[in-house]
């Protein structure tokens, strides 16, 4: 288990891992600005399976497993995010 190093984003709690890597449900909840970033990441993951070789498990400290992404991943994710949430609008 590690110590995660927090950041607030637009009063969000953001988790990082100490390599740099971001906790992506709270990434999604920050950026979407929704409670519903479990439901979603299961539809990013329906649409786009192949977010899942982006992401890794990592375990934060009195916590279950989490998925993390390095930088490179979560511009990915985030950019399929933006598509999904456009998509869903119209």
């Amino acid at each position: 288990m590690i110590e995660a190093y927090t950041l607030t984003l637009d009063n969000q709690a953001v988790r990082f891992t100490p390599d740099g890597k971001i906790a992506v449900l709270d990434a999604i909840r920050a950026v979407a600005q929704s409670d519903n970033a479990e439901r979603m990441l299961e539809n990013l993951k329906t649409k786009y399976p192949e977010i899942m070789a982006l992401c890794e498990g990592c375990h934060f400290q009195g916590e279950g497993a989490n998925l993390v992404a390095d930088s490179s991943g979560w511009e990915m994710i985030s950019m399929l995010l933006l598509d999904h949430l456009m998509d869903s609008l119209i």
